[in-house]
C-alpha cells in the first residue's frame, strides 16, 4: 500500500481522538471527554500511528506528549476540524439559518476588562449565542488564528512579529513593563541592567514580550536573564509574581485587571518600548456575522477603555 493509500484510511474520529488527548493532556481525561473507554481510545490512537507509519505520542507515567510528527499532524487536524466547522456553518446559512457561535483568543498579556465588556454586551443582546474564549501565549494565539481554531485573537503585536498571512488591526498602544510584587527589593531600580541578576518567570512558549526584552538585553550587552520558572498558566503566573521575588514582563495596561492584585510596576524606563494591542485575524475574516459583531464590539470597548485610561493617567500626572 502506498503512503497516499495509507493516509486515505484515516478517519475523522482518529483525528478527533488525537486532538482530545492533546487538549486534556492524558488518555484517561480524553476518554472521559469523548465518552469512550480508555482501551477504545488507545486502540484508535494505535490505528492512527499504524496508518501514518509514524510515532505520534510519547506515553509516560506523567501523561502523553507529542512527537514532532504528532505536532505536525495536530496542526493539520485543527485545520481540518476548523474547515469542517466552517463548512457546517456555511451549509446552515444556505438552509436559511444563522451561525450561532464565535471563538476568540486572548493572549496572557492582554488586559481583559474591555474584552469582557464586549462579550457581556453580545451575550445580553442574544443569550442563545455560543461564545468560546481561549487564553494562551502569543505564539499559540497566532497558530490558533491561522488554523481557524478561533475566529480572531487579541494580543500585543510588534513590527517584528511573523504574522505573514494574517492581518492585525491596532486597538491601542501600551508600554512593556517589568512587574513584581508590592514591596519588591528591586522596586527602586533605575535601569534594566540592575534587574538582570534577579530570577524571572516567563511563559514556556516564547511570546512577544520575552523576545523584545531579550533582544534589547543583547543589544545592551547584558548577561542572559535567569529564568528558572516557565509558566503558561495566567493565574499561576500572576500568583507567583504577587507572592515571590520573581520578576516578569507585562503590558502596563494588564495591571488594571483585578486578577493581578498584589503586583506592581518595578521598571518601565528605556529601553522598554510600546507595543500595539491588536485584533488579529485571517484575510477571509469575518467568516460569520457573529464573529464580525463581536470584533466590532471589541474595537468599540477598546476605544472606550483607552480613552478612559488616558484620562486617568492625565489626572495622576
Amino acid at each position: 500500500m502506498s503512503t497516499a493509500d495509507s493516509w486515505s484510511t484515516i478517519r475523522l474520529h482518529h483525528l478527533r481522538d488525537l486532538l482530545a488527548v492533546v487538549e486534556t493532556g492524558s488518555l484517561r481525561a480524553a476518554a472521559r471527554k469523548l465518552g469512550l473507554t480508555q482501551p477504545s481510545l488507545t486502540k484508535s490512537l494505535r490505528q492512527l500511528e499504524e496508518q501514518t507509519a509514524l510515532a505520534l505520542l510519547v506515553r509516560s507515567k506523567h501523561g502523553v506528549t507529542l512527537t514532532s510528527a504528532g505536532q505536525h499532524l495536530v496542526e493539520r487536524a485543527r485545520l481540518i476540524e476548523s474547515e469542517l466547522r466552517r463548512t457546517a456553518e456555511d451549509l446552515e446559512l444556505l438552509r436559511g439559518g444563522t451561525v450561532r457561535s464565535v471563538s476568540v483568543g486572548v493572549s496572557m498579556a492582554t488586559p481583559l476588562d474591555f474584552i469582557a465588556r464586549a462579550v457581556a454586551a453580545l451575550h445580553q443582546q442574544d443569550p442563545g449565542l455560543s461564545v468560546q474564549i481561549f487564553e494562551g501565549v502569543q505564539a499559540k494565539m497566532i497558530a490558533d488564528v491561522r488554523q481557524g481554531v478561533v475566529d480572531f485573537a487579541i494580543m500585543p503585536v510588534t513590527q517584528r512579529d511573523p504574522l505573514l498571512d494574517l492581518r492585525a488591526r491596532p486597538l491601542f498602544h501600551t508600554r512593556v513593563v517589568v512587574v513584581g510584587r508590592a514591596g519588591h527589593p528591586c522596586a527602586s531600580a533605575r535601569s534594566l541592567a540592575e534587574l538582570t541578576g534577579c530570577h524571572w518567570i516567563t511563559p514556556h512558549r516564547r511570546g512577544v514580550l520575552d523576545g523584545m526584552v531579550e533582544r534589547l538585553a543583547t543589544g545592551m550587552q547584558l548577561p542572559p536573564f535567569n529564568r528558572p520558572i516557565q509558566c503558561d498558566s495566567s493565574p499561576m503566573y500572576w500568583d507567583l509574581i504577587a507572592h515571590t521575588d520573581l520578576l516578569g514582563l507585562s503590558l502596563a495596561t494588564k495591571l488594571d485587571d483585578n486578577s493581578v492584585a498584589g503586583a506592581q510596576i518595578i521598571y518601565d524606563g528605556p529601553p522598554l518600548r510600546e507595543v500595539s494591542v491588536s485584533l488579529v485575524h485571517r484575510t477571509d475574516f469575518p467568516q460569520n456575522v457573529i464573529a464580525g459583531e463581536l470584533a466590532r464590539r471589541c474595537r468599540e470597548e477598546a476605544a472606550i477603555y483607552a480613552h478612559r485610561r488616558a484620562g486617568s493617567m492625565s489626572v495622576r500626572t
